[in-house]
Protein backbone atom coordinates (compact mmCIF):
# COMPACT_ATOMS: atom_id res chain seq x y z
CA UNK A 1 0.00 0.00 0.00
CA UNK A 2 2.64 2.38 0.69
CA UNK A 3 4.88 1.37 -2.38
CA UNK A 4 1.16 2.20 -4.08
CA UNK A 5 1.30 5.37 -2.74
CA UNK A 6 4.94 6.48 -3.20
CA UNK A 7 4.66 5.05 -6.84
CA UNK A 8 1.63 7.71 -7.58
CA UNK A 9 3.32 10.51 -6.07
CA UNK A 10 4.79 11.98 -9.60
CA UNK A 11 1.77 11.71 -11.47
CA UNK A 12 0.00 13.31 -8.23
CA UNK A 13 2.78 16.02 -8.46
CA UNK A 14 2.25 16.77 -11.78
CA UNK A 15 -0.99 16.87 -12.06
CA UNK A 16 -0.83 19.14 -8.97
CA UNK A 17 1.20 21.45 -10.82
CA UNK A 18 -0.42 21.95 -14.07
CA UNK A 19 -3.17 22.52 -12.25
CA UNK A 20 -1.37 25.45 -10.46
CA UNK A 21 -0.31 26.61 -13.49
CA UNK A 22 -3.71 26.33 -15.50
CA UNK A 23 -4.91 28.92 -11.98
CA UNK A 24 -1.94 30.87 -13.11
CA UNK A 25 -3.18 31.90 -16.27
CA UNK A 26 -7.09 32.13 -15.04
CA UNK A 27 -6.20 34.93 -12.58
CA UNK A 28 -3.94 36.89 -14.67
CA UNK A 29 -6.95 38.80 -15.65
CA UNK A 30 -7.94 39.22 -12.24
CA UNK A 31 -4.36 40.64 -11.79
CA UNK A 32 -4.68 43.10 -14.57
CA UNK A 33 -7.56 44.80 -13.25
CA UNK A 34 -6.31 45.02 -9.67
CA UNK A 35 -3.71 47.05 -11.41
CA UNK A 36 -5.35 49.20 -13.36
CA UNK A 37 -8.20 49.76 -10.16
CA UNK A 38 -5.69 50.37 -7.63
CA UNK A 39 -3.79 52.74 -10.09
CA UNK A 40 -6.67 54.97 -11.15
CA UNK A 41 -9.24 54.37 -8.12
CA UNK A 42 -6.54 54.40 -5.10
CA UNK A 43 -3.34 56.04 -5.98
CA UNK A 44 -4.99 58.82 -8.36
CA UNK A 45 -8.43 59.51 -6.39
CA UNK A 46 -9.07 60.29 -2.78
CA UNK A 47 -10.55 56.26 -1.98
CA UNK A 48 -10.74 56.72 2.11
CA UNK A 49 -12.58 53.12 1.96
CA UNK A 50 -9.44 51.80 0.48
CA UNK A 51 -6.69 54.21 1.51
CA UNK A 52 -8.23 55.83 4.92
CA UNK A 53 -5.37 57.95 5.46
CA UNK A 54 -4.63 58.59 1.87
CA UNK A 55 -0.91 57.04 2.30
CA UNK A 56 -1.06 55.82 -1.16
CA UNK A 57 -2.61 58.84 -2.77
CA UNK A 58 0.39 61.41 -1.76
CA UNK A 59 2.87 59.22 -2.25
CA UNK A 60 1.95 58.62 -5.75
CA UNK A 61 1.32 62.79 -5.92
CA UNK A 62 5.03 62.88 -4.61
CA UNK A 63 5.97 60.32 -7.76
CA UNK A 64 4.16 62.11 -10.12
CA UNK A 65 6.11 65.39 -9.12
CA UNK A 66 9.34 64.08 -10.43
CA UNK A 67 10.61 61.48 -7.45
CA UNK A 68 12.16 58.25 -8.07
CA UNK A 69 13.19 57.37 -4.55
CA UNK A 70 12.57 53.93 -4.47
CA UNK A 71 9.47 54.11 -1.61
CA UNK A 72 7.93 55.71 -4.66
CA UNK A 73 9.17 53.54 -7.40
CA UNK A 74 8.36 50.27 -5.93
CA UNK A 75 5.28 48.90 -4.91
CA UNK A 76 5.40 46.87 -1.10
CA UNK A 77 4.18 43.41 -1.30
CA UNK A 78 2.38 44.21 1.71
CA UNK A 79 0.25 46.63 -0.43
CA UNK A 80 -0.07 43.80 -3.41
CA UNK A 81 -0.90 41.35 0.03
CA UNK A 82 -4.03 43.70 1.51
CA UNK A 83 -5.19 44.19 -2.04
CA UNK A 84 -5.22 40.71 -3.05
CA UNK A 85 -6.67 39.08 0.19
CA UNK A 86 -10.50 39.49 0.07
CA UNK A 87 -9.74 37.04 -2.92
CA UNK A 88 -8.44 34.92 -0.52
CA UNK A 89 -11.48 34.87 1.58
CA UNK A 90 -13.85 34.26 -1.34
CA UNK A 91 -11.66 31.30 -2.46
CA UNK A 92 -11.91 29.81 1.32
CA UNK A 93 -15.74 30.06 1.25
CA UNK A 94 -16.34 28.83 -1.97
CA UNK A 95 -14.37 26.15 -1.01
CA UNK A 96 -16.20 25.43 2.56
CA UNK A 97 -19.53 25.47 0.36
CA UNK A 98 -18.60 23.68 -2.16
CA UNK A 99 -16.38 21.05 -1.57
CA UNK A 100 -12.99 20.43 0.41
CA UNK A 101 -10.90 23.32 1.72
CA UNK A 102 -7.85 21.30 0.12
CA UNK A 103 -10.29 21.94 -3.14
CA UNK A 104 -8.84 25.73 -2.48
CA UNK A 105 -5.17 25.27 -1.98
CA UNK A 106 -3.85 25.57 -5.44
CA UNK A 107 -6.13 27.94 -6.73
CA UNK A 108 -5.04 30.31 -3.46
CA UNK A 109 -1.11 28.92 -4.10
CA UNK A 110 -1.61 30.53 -7.81
CA UNK A 111 -3.18 33.92 -6.60
CA UNK A 112 -0.61 34.20 -3.78
CA UNK A 113 2.32 33.57 -6.55
CA UNK A 114 0.74 36.24 -8.46
CA UNK A 115 1.02 38.25 -5.92
CA UNK A 116 4.75 37.81 -5.49
CA UNK A 117 5.60 37.82 -9.10
CA UNK A 118 3.45 40.93 -9.94
CA UNK A 119 5.38 42.77 -6.95
CA UNK A 120 8.48 41.64 -8.39
CA UNK A 121 7.82 42.62 -12.35
CA UNK A 122 6.29 46.25 -11.07
CA UNK A 123 9.52 46.98 -9.51
CA UNK A 124 11.62 45.85 -12.15
CA UNK A 125 9.59 47.65 -14.61
CA UNK A 126 9.33 50.60 -12.99
CA UNK A 127 12.86 51.09 -12.35
CA UNK A 128 13.34 50.77 -15.68
CA UNK A 129 11.33 52.52 -16.91
CA UNK A 130 12.36 55.59 -14.91
CA UNK A 131 16.07 55.07 -14.98
CA UNK A 132 16.39 53.75 -11.42
CA UNK A 133 17.70 50.90 -12.74
CA UNK A 134 19.69 49.54 -15.21
CA UNK A 135 17.98 45.37 -15.47
CA UNK A 136 16.55 42.88 -17.58
CA UNK A 137 13.59 45.08 -18.54
CA UNK A 138 15.74 47.53 -20.36
CA UNK A 139 17.50 45.39 -22.36
CA UNK A 140 14.05 44.23 -24.24
CA UNK A 141 14.88 46.50 -26.72
CA UNK A 142 11.26 47.23 -28.10
CA UNK A 143 9.38 45.54 -25.50
CA UNK A 144 10.75 47.81 -23.18
CA UNK A 145 10.37 51.26 -25.68
CA UNK A 146 7.03 50.06 -25.73
CA UNK A 147 6.03 50.12 -22.18
CA UNK A 148 8.37 53.24 -21.04
CA UNK A 149 6.39 55.16 -23.41
CA UNK A 150 2.69 53.75 -23.04
CA UNK A 151 3.89 54.93 -19.07
CA UNK A 152 5.96 58.02 -19.36
CA UNK A 153 2.63 59.15 -21.57
CA UNK A 154 0.94 58.71 -18.13
CA UNK A 155 2.98 60.70 -16.55
CA UNK A 156 2.43 63.87 -19.20
CA UNK A 157 -1.43 63.10 -18.16
CA UNK A 158 -2.55 61.30 -15.41
CA UNK A 159 -6.10 60.92 -16.67
CA UNK A 160 -4.66 58.04 -19.21
CA UNK A 161 -2.52 54.83 -19.88
CA UNK A 162 -2.80 53.34 -16.12
CA UNK A 163 -1.98 50.35 -16.81
CA UNK A 164 1.96 49.34 -16.43
CA UNK A 165 2.22 46.04 -15.85
CA UNK A 166 -1.25 45.45 -17.99
CA UNK A 167 -1.17 48.16 -20.64
CA UNK A 168 -3.91 46.38 -22.45
CA UNK A 169 -6.53 47.02 -19.72
CA UNK A 170 -6.58 51.02 -21.14
CA UNK A 171 -7.74 49.58 -24.30
CA UNK A 172 -10.39 47.68 -22.36
CA UNK A 173 -11.67 50.69 -20.23
CA UNK A 174 -11.31 53.28 -23.22
CA UNK A 175 -8.31 55.22 -20.93
CA UNK A 176 -5.62 54.18 -24.06
CA UNK A 177 -3.43 57.30 -25.68
CA UNK A 178 -0.71 56.78 -27.89
CA UNK A 179 0.91 59.93 -29.37
CA UNK A 180 -1.38 60.55 -32.21
CA UNK A 181 -4.54 60.22 -30.02
CA UNK A 182 -3.11 62.52 -27.86
CA UNK A 183 -2.19 65.25 -29.74
CA UNK A 184 -5.29 64.61 -31.62
CA UNK A 185 -7.22 65.60 -28.76
CA UNK A 186 -5.11 68.80 -27.51
CA UNK A 187 -5.96 69.89 -31.12
CA UNK A 188 -9.66 69.18 -30.20
CA UNK A 189 -9.38 70.88 -26.78
CA UNK A 190 -7.51 74.24 -28.40
CA UNK A 191 -10.64 74.11 -31.38
CA UNK A 192 -13.14 73.88 -28.36
CA UNK A 193 -11.18 76.74 -26.69
CA UNK A 194 -10.89 79.10 -29.22
CA UNK A 195 -15.11 77.99 -30.37
CA UNK A 196 -15.37 79.19 -26.64
CA UNK A 197 -13.80 82.05 -26.83
CA UNK A 198 -15.31 83.31 -30.18
CA UNK A 199 -18.56 82.93 -28.85
CA UNK A 200 -17.94 84.97 -25.25
CA UNK A 201 -16.48 87.72 -27.77
CA UNK A 202 -19.69 88.31 -29.95
CA UNK A 203 -21.93 87.88 -26.92
CA UNK A 204 -20.04 90.52 -25.25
Amino acid sequence: MLQETIASLPVAALGWLLTFMMYFVIWAPLAALLEYGAHRWIMHMANRLLDPKLVQLRAHGTHHQGSVDHEFVDIPLKNCLLLTSPFFVLLAVWGLAVGPFSAVVIPAAAWLAWSFFYTYLWTRMHRAIHGVEANWFQRTGPVFRFFRDHHLKHHGNAKINYGTVFPWTDYLLFTWRDHKAARASQMRSRRDRAKANSTDEKGA
